[in-house]
C-alpha cells in the first residue's frame, strides 16, 4: 500500500487496559484533514511476529471435530467454538496450541500431529492481532472433560457434515471455528495438499 493511500496516524491515547489488552483512541487524518479523532484500536499486550497474539485449534478425534459450548457475555448467548487462547511469553504458536487444547478440552495431541492452517484476523477494523489456526489431528482424551474457563459448558464431538450444517444454520458463528473448519475440509479434499 502506498503512503498516499494510508491515513496519517497523528496521535494515540490509551483509553484503558486490563491484563491482556490495551484500548487506544487514535487520531487519523487523510489528505491533511482530520477524519477520525477517536478510532478505536484493541491491542493485545503479548504478540509474536506478524502481530500473532493467539491460537485457535480444530481438534480431530476419531474423525470427529470437538467443539466447546461457551456462554459469551458480550453477546449474552452461547456459542459452539473450537478452543483458542493467548500465546504465553516465550512460547511458540505450536506449543501454545497444544497447551490450550489440553487446558480447554482435556485432549492431547502430539506436536507432529499439529497442522498449521494459516492465520485469521478476527476483526481487521478494531483488533490489532491475528490468530494462528491449527488442526490437531489424532487427538486423544487425556482425562474426562471439565469446564476450564468462565462460560465453558460442554464438549461435544461432531461429524464433519454436522458442523457444516451448523455453520449454514448460524448455530456456529465464531470466525476462527468457521475458518479452521473450511480450510481443514478443503485440505482434506484436495489431492495435492496434505494434512
Amino acid at each position: 500500500m502506498s503512503a498516499k493511500s494510508r491515513p496519517e496516524h497523528r496521535s494515540r491515547k490509551l483509553a484503558c487496559e486490563n491484563s491482556h489488552f490495551q484500548i487506544f483512541f487514535d487520531e487519523l487524518a487523510y489528505q491533511g484533514r482530520t477524519t477520525v479523532e477517536d478510532y478505536l484500536v484493541v491491542a493485545p499486550k503479548r504478540v509474536i511476529s506478524g502481530a500473532v497474539s493467539g491460537v485457535a485449534i480444530l481438534p480431530i478425534c476419531n474423525k470427529k471435530i470437538a467443539l466447546i459450548q461457551v456462554y459469551r457475555h458480550p453477546i449474552s448467548d452461547c456459542s459452539w467454538e473450537i478452543p483458542r487462547g493467548f500465546i504465553d511469553e516465550g512460547e511458540s504458536a505450536t506449543a501454545a496450541a497444544i497447551r490450550e487444547l489440553n487446558e480447554e478440552t482435556r485432549l492431547d495431541c502430539q506436536p507432529e500431529q499439529m497442522r498449521a492452517l494459516g492465520f485469521l484476523t478476527p476483526d481487521t477494523g478494531i483488533l490489532a492481532a491475528r490468530l494462528r489456526l491449527f488442526a490437531a489431528l489424532e487427538c486423544e482424551r487425556a482425562r474426562a472433560y471439565a469446564p476450564a474457563e468462565l462460560g465453558h459448558q460442554e464438549l461435544r464431538f461432531f461429524e464433519l457434515d454436522e458442523i457444516e450444517k451448523m455453520i449454514l444454520a448460524s448455530e456456529v458463528q465464531d470466525p476462527s471455528t468457521i475458518a479452521a473448519y473450511f480450510i481443514y475440509v478443503r485440505l482434506l479434499n484436495s489431492p495435492g495438499d496434505s494434512l
